[in-house]
């Protein structure tokens, strides 16, 4: 039986966007559905535009969403004479030719493709030299790229999620495989990297697809038996575009500075992926796992939802335990917060719990604890102008200072019996203190509030709204 090695090949130009991660993702749950290996190549070839803090960015970023490589990192940029191996067979095999063309020629065939309103093909100009002249050209020092010879004919396949693929050979030119440089272009390093390290299922986005075309001509041209291909629809934002950064958040990176846990970024990401029965939407790795087949990759391009993620996060939020909460939302907790002590906080974060979707809501959930409210006039006025909630804050700020422990149960007591001597039902005047305790009608329960708040901010800020 054959033993599946998968890979993640990412460019380090950039940081670990969502869709990385889903191809990520996918290739890590394949390894270890069927006890196969999951290795990390990082493609850095492209030597001007990578750089160490992107590289850093999706080593780190994988590291912490937990999809761990078994091989690797591997680096292309450390792999150079590999690829020049394998250019040398191309060359044996006459299936590459250098090409001499200047950029200037090649705009000037470019320009005169746009005028005739058809797409531009190399027109091969150099592939015809002779041997002679090659050498000679290249004894003169002209600078050369190598460029592959494509075939007649057409490149068939079945992927592992469209199914039949079918290209046709006249839609290319004789592609650039090596610059002048000398340093390999990205097809080409692909697929010497794939062979090398035994790579049986290639597992990509289908924005690769024209890629996959022109690699497997080259795995025909070095007699080699190409990996299969499987390739992702697309993710789109709400208004069906490819998904970018004018729909949000889209690197690990700012997710993570948004407050969202690694797990229910890949519990979403699972979701975003696959077509599943039922309404089930909450997995566990082990579950994902145990779930995943390659048939149930989605077929059909899938829609981000950020306000999706948000409730999946939210829901993990809600069942850490508040010494997690308090590890896991360090970096968002305010000092001026953490110096009422660990115990106050750990009590409000209790309390304020299920109401944070991500972490950094945190902030915003607490700041009536340290901050003093800001009141709309009008609200004010409002509750104000109310007989029966003025008379009620007037006749508890006079008996405010006999409740004895100043604890929510007690105080819950206190304010029931008044309302009941005064014929009053708690809800006319819960939400108007909940108001002028906090700026917002939206709060912990409000006997445990006032409790939280403590006697001394209550009565400071009922009399300075009365």
């Amino acid at each position: 039986m054959e033993k599946i090695r998968v890979r993640f090949a990412p460019s380090p130009t950039g940081l670990l966007h969502i869709g990385g991660v889903r191809t990520a993702f996918i290739n890590f749950l394949f390894a270890r559905k069927n006890n196969g290996k999951f290795i990390l190549r990082i493609e850095d070839t492209d030597v001007k535009r990578s750089t160490k803090e992107a590289v850093d960015a999706i080593l780190d970023g994988l590291k912490w969403l937990g999809i761990e490589w078994d091989e690797g990192p591997f680096f292309q940029s450390e792999r150079f004479d590999i690829y020049n191996k394998y250019l040398q067979k191309l060359i044996d095999k006459d299936m590459v030719y250098p090409c001499f063309c200047t950029k200037e020629e090649i705009e000037r065939e470019r320009g005169e493709a746009k005028k005739k309103g058809i797409p531009y093909k190399y027109s091969g100009k150099c592939r015809n030299l002779s041997k002679e002249e090659r050498e000679e050209r290249i004894r003169k020092g002209d600078k050369y790229v190598w460029r592959f010879k494509v075939p007649e004919g057409g490149v068939r396949f079945e992927d592992l999620i469209k199914g039949d693929m079918h290209f046709m050979n006249s839609v290319l030119d004789d592609f650039i495989i090596v610059r002048s440089d000398g340093i390999p272009v990205y097809n080409f390093s692909c697929v010497v990297d794939d062979f090398e390290m035994g790579i049986t299922h290639v597992v990509r986005g289908e924005d690769h697809l024209s890629n996959t075309h022109k690699q497997i001509l080259i795995y025909e041209a070095l007699s080699i038996k190409p990996p299969k291909f499987g390739h992702l629809p697309l993710i789109l934002g709400k208004d069906r575009e490819k998904l970018s950064k004018r729909h949000g958040s889209v690197s690990v990176e700012e997710f993570k500075k948004e407050g969202f846990l690694p797990e229910a970024i890949i519990n979403y990401i699972f979701l975003l992926g696959f077509s599943l029965k039922g309404d089930k939407e909450i997995f566990s790795l082990s579950e994902m796992i145990d779930e995943f087949s390659i048939d149930k990759v989605s077929r059909t391009p899938s829609v981000f939802d950020y306000e999706k993620l948000r409730w999946i996060n939210g829901y993990y939020i809600r069942y850490l335990s508040i010494e997690e909460l308090m590890n896991r939302g360090k970096e968002f907790i305010p000092d001026r917060f953490m110096e009422k002590g660990v115990g106050f906080v750990k009590r409000v974060l209790k309390e304020i719990q299920g109401n944070i979707k991500v972490l950094s809501d945190i902030p915003y959930l607490v700041d009536y604890f340290i901050n003093e409210p800001v009141y709309e006039d009008s609200k004010i006025k409002e509750i104000i102008e109310d007989e029966r909630v003025s008379s009620f804050l007037k006749k508890f700020l006079s008996s405010i200072d006999t409740i004895e422990p100043f604890e929510a149960n007690r105080i819950e007591k206190k304010i029931r019996e008044m309302l009941a001597e005064m014929g009053i039902k708690l809800k006319v005047v819960a939400q108007p203190l909940r108001y002028l305790l906090t700026g917002r009608f939206a709060s912990p329960p409000l006997f445990t509030l006032i409790e939280l708040l403590g006697r001394e901010t209550v009565k400071e800020r009922i009399k300075r709204n009365l």
